[in-house]
């Protein structure tokens, strides 16, 4: 299998077992956010938030750092997974202490300080499982990945579903999570002692300091990445109550789960910049900014279709609960296109070695997140919260875009986006003019529409019909 073939391969099993994870994760928040309630809902998104603050320290960044070694380097696997498996050992009891330490200097509920333990748990599982799945990447054996993350939900689903329809609260829900974190773990090590290597029962301080040192850079990107997406519910949660976390969650977890679509895409786009930037930096140019324009493309309508039908999807998912969702879930669906394309253009820095920029980059956007959701939560409380989220994205595409531009080449990508946006608010007029009709009609006329609105804008150019026309050929 030549190279091609093995990106192909690990694209496209990736990105099946995230679409089958990503529908089965919504379906279970949408049944979690239904029969918990506002409050209830908002201690279990809490107390995943909270826990996510803390867990990169059991971790900080090695199962990073091993998906760059064992791929360069397979002959270290054995050694390398006793030495990450007993420092992980190490971190995850010091996060854990560091956990129950912070919760009890705040006062908080008995049960919501017991899930954010129970939670705790989970968390740190989940972090041995992510380890294993470091060591499938680094093997390009992205099946077993699949494998365990498919398995993990398929197993979760069922479970909560039968905790919450037999009347069980958030207590019960954590122990679930805990046991579907055990299972997840015990077969990641299964596969990978069975398919991969056996460690070595040897301990090697001097490859302990170059682990830590040389993950510190991937902690610390993981780190900002979670203050970024984490950090206004727990300040939410602090700041205003439990039922205000359990709106805006309930507002932001459906928008929040079409990020499983830019992720693969960035996900394959990532060895093809990488390539070109050493070997044809111009297509390098034209490829940034054609996907940029296609991400644009898919994430305008959806915004703007959001947007325009806010309360039926409300509705939807919730039945007649989670009616103060709606003008979140309105403010929120702006960032869409906004995540879409920051996914190319912060790959794109990447891609040309400057991750370190892209690191304080999201460093930069999530300070600014955590100044503003102090200032306008008190304020506004999760409609200050959502307001935030947009802002902090928009702030992160000029910041990504402004570096782009210093180390790399000037794209002016805002160019592309006009079109685009025109027909997405042409189309939005016609599903507001028509937004009573059955929805499932209503969307797929509504991508009729939008299609052919940018057909007659002239959105398409010579190079999209030559890509199209290689795409069908391929086929």
């Amino acid at each position: 299998m030549n190279t091609i073939q093995t990106i192909a391969k690990n694209t496209g099993v990736l990105g099946i077992s995230q679409v089958i994870t990503s529908i089965l994760g919504f379906i279970l928040l949408i049944y979690i956010a239904r029969y918990l309630g506002e409050v209830g809902f908002g201690k279990y998104s809490f107390a995943l938030s909270f826990t996510a603050l803390f867990i990169i320290f059991a971790d900080i960044g090695i199962s990073n750092l091993i998906i760059r070694e064992l791929a360069r380097n397979k002959e270290l696997t054995n050694e390398y997974i006793t030495n990450v498996v007993v420092i992980k050992i190490l971190l995850s009891l010091l996060t854990f202490g560091f956990i129950v330490l912070t919760i009890n200097q705040m006062d908080y509920s008995q049960d919501t300080t017991y899930t954010v333990y129970l939670f705790g748990v989970y968390m740190i599982l989940t972090s041995f499982t992510q380890m294993c799945i470091s060591i499938f990447q680094a093997y390009e054996r992205m099946e077993y990945a699949a494998i365990v993350m498919v398995i993990g939900k398929i197993l979760l689903v069922p479970l909560v579903l039968f905790v919450l329809f037999s009347g069980y609260g958030l207590i019960e829900l954590a122990y679930v999570y805990i046991f579907v974190g055990i299972v997840d773990v015990t077969l990641s090590f299964f596969i990978v002692l069975i398919k991969i290597a056996k460690p070595k029962p040897i301990i090697n301080f001097s490859l302990w300091k170059t682990l830590i040192i040389g993950s510190i850079p991937f902690g610390l990107n993981a780190l900002f990445g979670v203050l970024f997406f984490k950090i206004d519910t727990v300040m939410l949660f602090n700041l205003d109550s439990d039922a205000a976390v359990g709106i805006y969650n309930a507002a932001y977890i459906p928008l929040l789960a079409l990020g499983f679509f830019p992720g693969v895409f960035t996900s394959a786009l990532y060895p093809v910049m990488s390539k070109y930037f050493v070997s044809s930096k111009d297509s390098l140019k034209s490829i940034a900014v054609l996907s940029s324009k296609y991400m644009a493309i898919i994430g305008f309508p959806i915004a703007i279709g959001c947007f325009v039908l806010a309360d039926r999807f409300i509705a939807l998912f919730y039945l007649d609960q989670y009616s103060g969702s709606i003008i979140a879930f309105q403010i929120l669906a702006l960032f869409i296109p906004l995540r879409f394309v920051n996914g190319v253009t912060g790959t794109l820095l990447t891609s040309i070695n400057r991750q370190g920029i892209r690191m304080v980059s999201v460093g930069l956007s999530a300070m600014f997140n955590i100044i503003l959701n102090a200032v306008m939560i008190p304020y506004m409380s999760y409609i200050g919260a959502s307001i935030t989220t947009v802002l902090s994205e928009v702030l992160l595409y000029f910041v990504f875009i402004y570096f782009i531009n210093k180390y790399y080449k000037k794209l002016e990508l805002h160019k592309h986006f006009i079109r685009p946006l025109v027909a997405a608010f042409m189309m939005g007029g016609f599903v507001f003019y028509l937004k009573d009709i059955n929805i499932l009609v209503l969307i797929t006329v509504a991508g009729l529409v939008y299609f052919a609105m940018l057909v007659v804008l002239r959105t398409f150019m010579q190079e999209d019909k030559d890509i199209f026309k290689q795409v069908v050929k391929r086929c």
